[in-house]
C-alpha cells in the first residue's frame, strides 16, 4: 500500500513542474518548522481526476511555482493515507489547499475543487 501511494505522489510530483514536494505530512511539518516557514498541504484522493488537473495547470503556474517555493514548504496528502491530522485537514471535496502554520494552524481557509492560478493567488496568496 505504502508502494502505491509513493508511486502516486512521485507521479504527481513530476506532473508539478518545479514545486518540490514532500510526500510525508509529518516530514514536511519538521520542514516548515525547522525553517519558520508555512505549509502549502495539497490534499488529494486516489482516482480524482480533478487533482490531476489541478497538478497539470494551476501548480505549473510559472508565478504559483515561484511562490510556493520561496515561501512555503510544500506536501502532497493522500485521502487514503492517514498519516496527517485528519481533524485539521478534513474536507469533502478533492483537491483541497490548505495553508498552515509551523504550528499547524490554519491561516486562511482552505481552497476546494480545481481552481486555476488566478484565483489561488486571490484567495489564498494575497494579504
Amino acid at each position: 500500500m505504502r508502494r502505491i501511494v509513493a508511486l502516486v505522489l512521485a507521479a504527481l510530483a513530476l506532473q508539478a513542474g518545479g514545486i518540490r514536494w514532500h510526500g510525508s505530512f509529518d516530514r514536511a511539518l519538521e520542514a516548515a518548522q525547522a525553517q519558520q516557514k508555512p505549509m502549502f498541504v495539497v490534499l488529494v484522493a486516489r482516482g480524482c481526476t480533478d487533482c490531476r488537473r489541478l497538478f497539470a495547470t494551476t501548480l505549473r503556474d510559472e508565478r504559483v511555482v515561484r511562490r510556493v517555493q520561496r515561501e512555503y514548504v510544500a506536501v502532497i496528502v493522500t485521502k487514503e493515507n492517514e498519516d496527517y491530522p485528519i481533524e485539521l485537514l478534513y474536507t469533502l471535496v478533492y483537491p483541497t489547499i490548505f495553508l498552515l502554520s509551523p504550528e499547524e494552524v490554519l491561516l486562511k481557509p482552505p481552497l476546494s475543487g480545481l481552481v486555476d492560478a488566478r484565483l489561488l493567488e486571490e484567495k489564498l496568496f494575497d494579504e
